[in-house]
């Protein structure tokens, strides 16, 4: 499957670069030639062109986030698709075979990102048992402890031999108090 996503990348790069570049020269043409100068030509072919894949991102944002609003992001997405379509079309002889020739590469590469962005998320491989072992599993597991007193005679011959050792001096304290004895 990866050569195949590699390969489907690839696809869709090249169409990408090539459909931006017929949509950018058409959306510049179409502005000079409603009287603009060429600068302002390139500026709407940006804004168009990357209009349509920002709000495409943001539509699948949504989706993944719980949907909200999608529909009214999605209609500026297709506005701004149709106004690339109408400057590819706009010098292309008047028939539908003329329309679909002057747009194909535009639809061609709306198409596959539709099919890419809209592919079914992949199967996550199964979690390991250790990983999917639930905190309420093993609370419900764990042993319950006693409030009984447990009795262990090794405590108490411990106890007793740490009574038996002399006490240390406390060289802190006698270095602290050295000389407030002497008033």
């Amino acid at each position: 499957m990866k050569l195949e996503d590699g390969v489907q990348t690839v696809i869709m790069l090249s169409m990408g670069v090539a459909a931006g570049a017929v949509s950018f020269t058409h959306v510049h043409d179409a502005t000079v030639a409603a009287g603009q100068p060429s600068w302002v030509g390139w500026v709407n072919a940006v804004t168009i062109e990357l209009m349509v894949i920002a709000l495409g991102l943001e539509v699948r944002r949504r989706r993944r986030n719980g949907g909200h609003k999608v529909k009214s992001v999605m209609a500026m997405m297709m506005f701004f698709i149709a106004l690339s379509l109408g400057a590819q079309v706009l010098d292309a002889e008047p028939t539908v075979v003329g329309w679909l020739a002057a747009s194909a590469s535009a639809l061609g590469f709306l198409t596959l990102v539709k099919v890419v962005l809209s592919r079914p998320a992949e199967a996550q491989p199964a979690e390991s048992p250790v990983a999917s072992f639930a905190e309420s599993d093993w609370r419900e597991s764990a042993p319950v402890a006693s409030s009984d007193p447990i009795d262990v005679p090794s405590l108490q011959t411990e106890r007793s031999a740490v009574a038996a050792e002399p006490a240390q001096p406390d060289w802190a304290n006698a270095f602290a108090n050295l000389g407030n004895g002497d008033r």
